[in-house]
C-alpha cells in the first residue's frame, strides 16, 4: 500500500483533477490512455504533463490494476521530444513501457534555442522525435541542436525519428522554366550528418529519392503507412474500389495488392491535368504545384479508368491547400463515383484548406498524426488515425535486432 501511493504522489502531483479524469475513464489500454488524455480538455492535458515526467508502467494483480512509476536506468536507450509533436511523443513512450527524457527545449528572449537534458545519456542508443513541420526553420533547429548536444553529451548512438520531414518538396536544383532553386531536402540531410545523427527514420517520405541523400552509413527506414491505414479502410464496407493515383502510382499498386490480400479486390485509375502546355502527368514532379491553388483550377483533369457506382480511394501523401485532393474528387464524383475517400499521411492544412475539404465532394479524408493539428482544423470530414504504434514497433524492432522492413 505504501508502494501505491507513493507511486500515485510521484505521478501526479498536484494534478488532482486531472487524476480524476483519468479515473473515471477508466482505460485499460495505452493507446485508451492517450486518446483519453486528448480528449478531456485541461484535465487531461494536466494528467498528460505529469506523464511526460514520470514514467508508468503497467502492473496487474488479482486485486486491483495500478499505474506506478518505472525506473528508466533500467533501460539502454533513451526517447526524447522536441516542441514538434510532444502528445505524438509521449503516446510512442507509453507504448514502449518508458518515460519521456527529461529536457528543457526552450528559447531566449531574442529568439534563440536553448536545450538543456537532464537524464544522462553516456553509452546509450537516444532517440529523438520532432517531425519539422510548422514552424519548420525551429523545429529543425531545435532537432539540430539536439542531436549536436546529446553526441557531446557522449550518446552511443542517435536516431532521428521525424515523423514528416519538412522542405521534402524541393528536390530539384532546376525549376521548370530552368530557374536555380533551392536542393533543401539534401541540404537537410547534410546537416543532420554533420551534427552527428547515426540514423533516420520518417514516416512516407515525399520522394524515396530522398534516402539518397544520406551518404557514409547513415541508414535511413521509410516507413510505410499502407497497413497501419488497412484496417480503417477494411471497415467502412468498400464497395468494387477504385484506388486513384495524385502524385503516388507506386504506392497505389501497393495499397491495390495489400486490399487484395485482405480479400477485397480493387482496380487502379489515374488522373492527369491538361494545361497549356498539354496533358502533364499527374504522377510526376511537373504537376501543377499544389502550393498555388490557382495553377491546379487553370488545369483540367482527365480520367482514365472506371468509378461508376463504385467506391474512390484518392491516394497522396501531403495535402496542404487541399486544391489538388478537392479537385480530383470533384471531378470523380461528376463521372458517377460513390463513396471518395482521401487517404494522406500529413495534413499540413494551411490556409483555408479545412473550408474547401467541407465545400468538396470528398466524403472522408484520413490522415495520421504525424503533425499536431492546431485549433480550427477540425472538421467531420476528417479522420485522424494514430502513427504511434507503428513507430514504437519500429523502435522496439531496432532495439531487439529486429526486421524493420517487414512493417511495410
Amino acid at each position: 500500500m505504501f508502494q501505491v501511493r507513493n507511486g500515485v504522489k510521484k505521478l501526479f502531483g498536484a494534478t488532482r483533477v486531472g487524476w480524476q479524469t483519468f479515473s473515471a475513464a477508466k482505460p485499460r489500454h495505452w493507446s485508451a490512455w492517450a486518446n483519453t488524455l486528448a480528449k478531456f480538455g485541461a484535465a487531461g492535458t494536466a494528467c498528460g504533463l505529469a506523464t511526460m515526467t514520470a514514467a508508468v508502467s503497467y502492473a496487474e494483480s488479482n486485486k486491483s490494476k495500478i499505474y506506478m512509476p518505472t525506473n528508466d536506468e533500467a533501460y539502454d536507450f533513451r526517447i526524447f521530444s522536441g516542441n514538434g509533436n510532444p502528445v505524438l511523443a509521449n503516446e510512442i513512450a507509453l507504448l514502449l513501457g518508458c518515460q519521456l527524457g527529461r529536457a528543457t527545449i526552450g528559447k531566449y528572449k531574442d529568439g534563440e534555442t536553448r536545450i538543456r537534458f537532464y537524464d544522462s545519456v553516456r553509452g546509450k542508443h537516444v532517440y529523438v522525435i520532432q517531425p519539422t513541420s510548422f514552424p519548420p526553420n525551429d523545429n529543425l533547429m531545435e532537432l539540430l541542436l539536439m542531436i549536436s548536444t546529446l553526441r557531446r553529451a557522449s550518446a552511443q548512438k542517435i536516431t532521428a525519428i521525424l515523423p514528416y520531414y519538412g522542405y521534402s518538396r524541393q528536390l530539384s536544383p532546376i525549376g521548370k522554366d530552368g530557374e536555380g532553386m533551392s536542393l533543401a531536402a539534401a541540404d537537410v540531410a547534410v546537416m543532420l550528418k554533420t551534427v552527428g545523427v547515426d540514423q533516420v527514420v520518417s514516416v512516407d517520405l515525399h520522394r524515396d529519392q530522398i534516402t539518397g541523400f544520406f551518404e557514409n552509413g547513415i541508414v535511413v527506414e521509410n516507413l510505410d503507412t499502407t497497413k497501419p491505414m488497412l484496417p480503417y479502410l477494411l471497415n467502412q464496407g468498400l464497395q468494387n474500389p477504385v484506388c486513384v493515383s495524385v502524385g503516388r502510382v507506386k504506392k497505389v499498386k501497393y495499397l491495390r495488392d495489400q486490399l487484395s490480400k485482405a480479400g477485397l479486390e480493387s482496380d487502379m485509375g489515374f488522373l492527369f491535368y491538361q494545361g497549356q502546355g498539354g496533358f502533364q502527368n499527374v504522377n510526376d514532379d511537373t504537376h501543377p504545384d499544389e502550393k498555388d491553388k490557382h495553377e491546379v483550377l487553370s488545369h483540367r483533369l482527365e480520367f482514365v479508368g472506371d468509378v461508376k457506382d463504385r467506391d474512390v480511394l484518392i491516394l497522396t501523401d501531403i495535402v496542404e491547400t487541399g486544391s489538388r485532393v478537392t479537385s480530383a474528387a470533384n471531378h470523380l464524383r461528376d463521372l458517377g463515383a460513390n463513396r471518395i475517400f482521401a487517404l494522406t499521411t500529413h495534413g499540413l492544412l494551411s490556409e483555408n484548406s479545412v473550408e474547401a475539404i467541407d465545400k468538396s465532394a470528398l466524403d472522408e479524408i484520413i490522415l495520421f498524426n504525424t503533425i499536431p493539428q492546431t485549433d480550427g482544423k477540425d472538421s467531420p470530414k476528417i479522420r485522424t488515425l494514430t502513427i504511434a504504434p507503428l513507430i514504437a514497433e519500429t523502435i522496439s524492432r531496432m532495439q531487439n535486432r529486429g526486421s524493420v522492413k517487414e512493417l511495410y
